[in-house]
């Protein structure tokens, strides 16, 4: 499954992205990393977009409190979205 995620920074956007950037190695376990695409919306918004979500190791994820603890002084919370490739309208 594809998601777009809507994260909703506590701390700066600089270093929110500093601590998902250190993530990758255990995303990677998840999804496609490399087709993970991360950007900047506004200083407390960031938009993920996650591809190839393997959705029970994501939520074993989300719910581990190391990953909580972790996340917990960065993240306020995340909008979770899943996205479907769409052919052309016509």
């Amino acid at each position: 499954m594809d998601l777009m995620i809507t994260a909703h920074i506590k701390s700066s956007y600089e270093e929110w992205k500093g601590l998902f950037d250190a993530d990758a190695g255990p995303r990677g376990d998840l999804c496609d990393e490399a087709r993970t695409m991360v950007g900047k919306v506004d200083e407390r918004t960031a938009i993920i977009a996650l591809f190839d979500v393997d959705m029970a190791a994501l939520g074993q994820r989300l719910n581990d409190p190391e990953f909580q603890k972790m996340t917990e002084p960065y993240v306020d919370h995340h909008d979770v979205y899943t996205i479907e490739p769409m052919a052309p309208p016509g």
